[in-house]
């Protein structure tokens, strides 16, 4: 096997490491559409269910006394709307959760001067107005060499990536409980229409 000897290699030029970084940025800010897309897309099957079950809810009404067969199946009808709105609501939960952010800086974070990348930097800068923040971007950009902005991409770069994590983990999660509710949702749905041909 053919050894490398690093000192032949040469340093790759700064521009193309801004190009490529850029290009890793974009790809993760793609990732986290994508895990929002899954939750919103989750949202929507719940809201589904939820125009679905509603009016078989109004089947869970019998009078009292009842048959025993029929209050077995009422019973049973009720235990499981309950495990399913249970279910219904973790699931849709879980999946909301994806749609917002929760990283945070870490309280033994060091100061970093805002950047020019992330949107929450870019709106702190200073001026009343639109036209004075975007004098205040663009001074500062005439002032950033590209080794501030290799630092700056780098910095974004690490920080969407566990927002990327946490998304994509949360959306996982979403579609298990999912899964499991949609299973709920059919069995419980299924009683509930027994209740009326007994």
């Amino acid at each position: 096997m053919d050894m490398v000897d690093k000192s032949d290699q040469t340093t790759i030029p700064v521009k193309d490491k801004v190009e490529f970084l850029t290009k890793v940025y974009d790809r993760m800010a793609g990732l986290t559409a994508n895990a929002d897309t899954k939750a919103g897309i989750i949202l929507a099957i719940h809201s589904f269910w939820a125009i679905c079950y509603g009016p078989n809810l109004s089947k869970l009404i019998i009078s009292f006394p009842a048959p025993p067969m029929k209050l077995a199946i009422w019973v049973l009808s009720f235990l499981l709307v309950m495990v399913f709105f249970i279910a219904f609501i973790r699931s849709a939960f879980k999946a909301a959760m994806v749609l917002s952010p929760r990283i945070k800086p870490q309280a033994n974070e060091p100061f970093r001067r805002p950047g020019l990348i992330y949107f929450a930097d870019i709106i702190k800068l200073k001026g009343d107005n639109i036209c004075e923040k975007a004098h205040s971007y663009k001074t500062q950009f005439e002032e950033m060499s590209y080794e501030d902005i290799v630092e700056d991409l780098t910095y974004r770069i690490s920080d969407i990536a566990n927002v990327v994590h946490e998304k994509y983990a949360g959306a996982g999660e979403a579609v298990r409980r999912s899964i499991i509710t949609f299973y709920l949702w059919a069995v419980s749905l299924i009683f509930l229409i027994m209740m009326n041909m007994t």
